[in-house]
């Protein structure tokens, strides 16, 4: 859903916890805009994982605006459909454009774009998944973890299951308590349980 404001009458209002309207207005000043709401649940995942304010650094652009900046010519954002995000250092686990676009992936972001400052966002209907820096196609899935593994994956695991439910922490260390809800998560959805979290256990997370 698709909705129309002006920043100067909505602008200061806030559309959901964490962001204002008139975070997603174009960068040349125009009064109006447009807002996708399909990004705004993926926005609030975004900030509660990370646990730092967002920057959004471009979110509806005009037609003008997008032409000055060498925007595409039917670019998403022209329909308030896309969001730019850069990176930053105050992130607590997605601290590169690649975990950051891995992150959004398992939010089930359809366009997702990946640069050296930060991920484009947007709502296409088809996937595509690119990474600019190293010309790569679609977005890697997760590799193989296991007890005992500290890693920013691990992390992105345990945010997955805690929204489904299981009662752990974030922290991405891979202890018994993760590995029982892994085990758990696998039983119930009529995987190998053994605790490991491999393909198969990544693509029934990624659809759960």
């Amino acid at each position: 859903m698709i909705k129309e404001y002006s920043v100067l009458k909505d602008g200061n209002n806030n559309i959901s916890e964490h962001f204002k309207i008139k975070e997603f207005a174009c960068k040349d000043g125009t009064d109006y805009l447009k807002i996708d709401y399909d990004l705004i649940p993926i926005l609030e995942r975004f900030r509660q994982y990370v646990e730092s304010p967002v920057i959004i650094n471009s979110g509806y652009r005009t037609l003008l605006h997008n032409q000055k900046i060498g925007g595409r010519k039917n670019s998403f954002h022209l329909y308030g459909r896309a969001l730019d995000i850069p990176v930053l250092n105050t992130y607590k686990y997605l601290t590169t454009p690649e975990l950051m676009a891995r992150f959004f992936y398992t939010l089930k972001v359809k366009g997702i774009i990946t640069y050296n400052w930060g991920v484009h966002i947007d709502t296409r209907e088809n996937t595509y998944h690119y990474n600019v820096r190293n010309k790569i196609i679609n977005i890697p899935l997760y590799k193989n973890i296991k007890y005992e593994d500290r890693t920013n994956d691990v992390g992105v695991l345990q945010f997955m299951l805690k929204n489904l439910g299981y009662k752990i922490e974030v922290d991405c260390i891979f202890g018994i308590r993760t590995k029982t809800a892994v085990k758990e998560f696998q039983l119930r959805n009529n995987l190998v349980c053994d605790g490991i979290v491999g393909q198969k256990t990544w693509q029934k997370l990624l659809t759960a």
